[in-house]
């Protein structure tokens, strides 16, 4: 029996490069997918991993990827949707250009890449997608609005995409992920134009901010997710502030949670809150 292939965006760096080679450490066929020609090398010579030039932001080119993955090692098990972008900055000084870029390849773009692999796992009748989403999507931060919107909606399609799915016996899954040492950090497209008022806040919020973990934890998650065989579950979480912060609004509500995480953002956090959060441990952070 031949080995099962995966698919995996965005593999230049971060997780995506750590994900490549977890899998391809564990026997797995890798399709990694890289968006600049200069980086086509960085997964070596491999006999078992294929390095493909893919721009998620390229619709047609996602549409059309899941039969050219399939070329590759004549099967498909599964896909991890993982190249993103990140902006930040106050909604109010943040372009529409940035708006529209920012939930192109975050959502417009994964959106394209699930309906080119949906068929091929519904007719195999097996399959299984993560789809990267954020703790953003759940955490409430401030000036990263644009960005957590396009996060939240890639979990709440993936919620959809599980009941869809799953009587063709695939699965969809959605991963949390909080704030990592990754690259995505160096690649920010910062909000231009910043009124003064937003300044003072902002430098207090980047420094609280700052609860960053090793991302190799967060490709052992995506080899779980994959690889657990558990067809209920869709929301995982990696990181110490991405599992903490649904364990805490669970325990003492959403409410209570947006209310702290003020107080925390003005510098009144309570001793409950900071009990039970994860503490900063270095600077000039923000959420994956």
């Amino acid at each position: 029996m031949s080995s099962p292939t995966i698919v995996i965006t965005g593999t230049a760096s971060g997780f995506g490069h750590l994900a490549v080679g977890r899998f391809g450490d564990a026997g797995w066929n890798v399709v990694a997918t890289v968006r600049k020609p200069t980086d086509l090398g960085i997964h070596g010579e491999q006999p078992n991993v294929r390095t493909l030039l893919l721009d998620v932001d390229d619709e047609a080119a996602g549409l059309g990827f899941g039969e050219l993955a399939l070329a590759q090692f004549g099967r498909l098990d599964a896909l991890i949707n993982n190249a993103g972008y990140y902006q930040a900055g106050p909604l109010e000084a943040t372009t529409m250009d940035q708006v529209h870029r920012q939930f192109q390849t975050n959502v417009f773009g994964l959106i394209a890449l699930n309906k080119a692999f949906i068929p091929i796992f519904r007719k195999q009748r097996s399959g299984v997608i993560v789809n990267v989403s954020s703790i953003s999507a759940d955490g409430g931060f401030p000036y990263t609005s644009n960005y957590q919107a396009s996060k939240a909606a890639v979990a709440a399609l993936t919620e959809g995409l599980h009941q869809e799915l799953a009587e063709f016996n695939v699965q969809a899954k959605a991963l949390h992920p909080g704030n990592h040492m990754t690259r995505i950090f160096s690649k920010v497209d910062v909000a231009r134009d910043i009124p003064d008022d937003y300044l003072p806040s902002m430098h207090h919020f980047q420094t609280l901010n700052a609860v960053r973990s090793d991302p190799a934890g967060t490709a052992e998650v995506m080899f779980g997710m994959v690889t657990d065989g558990d067809t209920r579950r869709v929301h995982y979480y990696s990181g110490p502030d991405g599992r903490a912060i649904p364990r805490v609004k669970q325990l003492f509500g959403q409410d209570w949670y947006l209310e702290e995480l003020s107080a925390r953002n003005r510098g009144a956090a309570s001793a409950l809150w900071n009990a039970v959060m994860p503490a900063p441990v270095s600077s000039g952070a923000g959420p994956r």
